[in-house]
């Protein structure tokens, strides 16, 4: 098929809305206490309940039968208090935070 064809379809693509699963209110900030609560081998989906909304992926990886992802959610504190959580195949592997009180 041509380019020429494919171009109406391709710049459909372009203007569709961007929802997002990960997307979260503007007012959630996770606390020291929800953080310091976070265990590894937890699923995403415990993490969210015990921060109180989803967080923003900001990577995502997959090679062979492992995937790595990390999500991160803005915190109560300091200026740009964050923190952010890794996963392995579904699974807490780290965390960090930097001002979140």
């Amino acid at each position: 098929m041509s380019i020429l064809r494919l171009a109406p379809v391709l710049l459909g693509l372009l203007v569709l809305p961007c929802g997002s699963a990960s997307a979260k209110p503007s007012g959630c900030r996770a606390t020291h206490p929800a953080y310091a609560s976070l265990k590894h081998g937890m699923s995403y989906r415990r993490v969210v309940e015990r921060l109180g909304c989803p967080g923003r992926r900001v990577t995502h990886m997959t090679i062979g039968k492992t995937e790595q992802t990390t999500y991160t959610w803005r915190g109560t504190g300091s200026y740009g208090a964050n923190l952010a959580v890794s996963f392995r195949n579904g699974q807490l592997t780290s965390k960090s935070q930097l001002g979140v009180k």
